[in-house]
């Protein structure tokens, strides 16, 4: 219905869900809409004209201004060019010139960092380092992600919406780069197959009864949901104005982090077309003429690590470990949440930590009568690291092992 190599799929699906919502709203369908407009486009246009100042009534200027470019670009697609955009544009409320909302600071994305779990740190440090929209999250794969250094200092470059129109290129903080590998080698631990092709955030699932085929992207609404709930739990969703139901808070529950990207970066000087750009933001005439090298960018970016910076306390490897630790405990060992409670994890070595780990699994299998098991070979290494000790190979890439004496 909106077939376009000009449009990426996330701005397809964006457009798609506001026709069907404005085909609800009209009690039309697709070929009954575009019939009707191409017979009697003054009918159309006084009837959506009508949805705009219902739609406007309830939702901000940004919103009625996306179900005009949908709907439009759904009748062109559809070669009705007999209604006057020009007129109903008239009616189209302009939108507001600044928002009210602003960027957090450094010490409010340190107190969500504090309590987030691993995965929302990396998805919150990502935001606040790259720039990028939240949306952006659901296409993001690991070959999108290239270490990159500069100044001494390893980052990454990052490449959103990848083999889409929309792509551009971005960068994560160190900090945000170490996050993201230690939630990967997480994801390892617990038995997935990490792959260049494998998404960068994904749900996570029971990791104690680790399923492959079940690993997907998750959804950016469970995201921006978990995210609220954060905000919520930490009194941080201060509210400066309502509106007919609508709500607008001191900042975005993700659109928030953006502007401090923005900011960030203009603190730190960085050139304003380098801010564009790696925003994925339209930089106009310019574009055509500003061709910058990821060498290039990755060097203006680098003026900027330091404001981007969240804070050495999130970023230390022995913060990280203690993290990865009660995951691990959690999920893998089987450990109750009141027994890592009474742990002192920061003070257990890392050998004591992994007999804690095998003798906690020894336990359960024992109990079990389960000494013997049959896995593929592929899998050996991550069942001698829990315990188990090698017996002997089958046919077909399978393997023997068993629980020590």
């Amino acid at each position: 219905m909106l077939g376009s190599a000009k449009l990426s799929e996330a701005t397809k699906k964006g457009y798609l869900g506001r026709v069907k919502q404005y085909l609800k709203e009209v009690e039309m369908t697709p070929d009954g809409l575009v019939q009707s407009a191409k017979a009697h486009p003054k009918q159309f246009e006084e009837r959506f004209i009508e949805f705009i100042r219902k739609t406007n009534g309830a939702s901000s200027a940004s919103t009625t201004t996306a179900f005009r470019d949908s709907v439009k670009r759904f009748l062109e697609i559809n070669r009705v060019d007999n209604v006057n955009w020009q007129y109903i544009n008239e009616f189209v409320p302009a939108a507001k010139k600044a928002g009210e909302d602003r960027a957090p600071t450094r010490e409010e994305v340190r107190r969500i960092i504090d309590v987030a779990d691993l995965r929302t740190k990396c998805l919150v440090l990502f935001l606040c380092s790259s720039g990028s929209r939240i949306g952006s999250v659901r296409w993001l794969r690991w070959k999108d992600v290239e270490e990159v250094e500069n100044v001494g200092q390893k980052f990454a470059k990052v490449t959103i919406y990848h083999g889409e129109p929309e792509e551009y290129t971005t960068f994560i903080t160190p900090e945000c780069y170490r996050l993201w590998l230690e939630y990967r080698e997480w994801r390892e631990n617990i038995g997935e197959k990490v792959t260049p092709s494998s998404f960068v955030f994904t749900t996570q699932g029971n990791a104690r009864k680790f399923d492959q085929s079940k690993v997907k992207a998750i959804a950016v609404k469970t995201l921006k949901n978990q995210l609220g709930e954060l905000l919520e739990h930490l009194g941080m969703r201060e509210v400066i104005s309502e509106r007919e139901g609508y709500v607008n808070y001191s900042f975005k529950q993700a659109h928030g982090f953006r502007k401090f990207f923005k900011t960030r970066m203009e603190v730190a000087g960085v050139r304003p077309l380098v801010i564009e750009t790696t925003m994925g933001h339209a930089t106009g005439v310019s574009k055509s003429y500003y061709k910058p090298t990821s060498e290039e960018l990755a060097e203006e970016y680098g003026k900027a690590i330091g404001e981007l910076t969240v804070g050495e306390k999130q970023v230390e490897k022995v913060d990280i470990k203690e993290d990865m630790k009660k995951e691990i405990l959690l999920h893998v060992a089987g450990f109750k949440q009141e027994e890592i409670e009474k742990l002192d994890i920061s003070s257990i070595s890392d050998e004591d930590f992994q007999k804690m780990v095998r003798e906690r699994l020894m336990g359960a299998m024992i109990g079990n009568g389960n000494r013997q098991k049959v896995v593929p070979v592929g899998e050996v290494e991550s069942h001698l690291l829990k315990g188990y000790d090698f017996v002997s190979l089958l046919p077909n890439d399978r393997a023997i092992l068993k629980l020590p004496a």
